[in-house]
């Protein structure tokens, strides 16, 4: 299963970086049930644009689903976004990122804008901790609203937005590419929760 907002799918993975909120800027240790092995977030740094390109590569096919190396390091230095990375042992397991967008001289708007996880890595919840975290930030920094697109045949992904109080504002034909379309998702912060820490669940 692959999801991703900013492309067609969804990955996952942890890890955490906001030029925005020095209280962003801690270290998350999170246990996995069943004795599977902890992984930790942190905030992404610009040497993790060559792993985070890695794990695009293994998530996706198509070019026009994948963030480039520019991309992901204008991600990780801009003070609008939080982008965080999922690692266990000092390997990337995933990653993500969220916008905050500036309306009137505040932050009113947020979008989750990419989540990753490598596909050996998923089924253990770690793509929807990390969206939690993301949403979570998006919204203490002042964003009402929250936004994201999904490709329109990725129906996991929208079963799972779903859950997390999204709902379908709009269908955007072409939007992946030719014949690629693509679906805006929003959730007003109102029900975004706290992720508990971040604790087991």
């Amino acid at each position: 299963m692959t999801y991703k907002f900013h492309s067609s799918d969804i990955v996952f993975s942890e890890s955490f970086r906001s030029g925005i909120s020095k209280s962003a800027n801690r270290i998350m240790t999170i246990s996995k049930p069943h004795n599977r092995p902890t992984f930790c977030l942190r905030p992404a740094e610009t040497r993790d644009a060559a792993p985070l390109l890695e794990l695009e590569a293994s998530c996706f096919t198509r070019t026009e689903e994948m963030f480039n190396r520019r991309q992901i390091q204008r991600l990780i230095t801009n003070p609008r976004a939080i982008v965080v990375v999922a690692e266990r042992k000092g390997v990337a397991l995933g990653w993500a990122a969220g916008l905050l967008r500036r309306y009137h001289q505040r932050y009113s708007s947020g979008r989750l804008y990419a989540v990753a996880v490598h596909p050996d890595e998923q089924g253990q919840r770690i793509g929807q901790k990390l969206t939690d975290h993301i949403l979570h930030a998006l919204a203490t920094h002042g964003a009402e609203r929250i936004f994201l697109e999904v490709h329109a045949k990725n129906q996991k992904a929208i079963n799972l937005y779903r859950k997390l109080g999204f709902t379908e504002q709009e269908y955007l034909a072409d939007y992946y590419g030719t014949h690629h379309h693509g679906i805006r998702m929003m959730r007003s912060t109102t029900t975004v929760r706290h992720p508990r820490s971040m604790g087991n669940s």
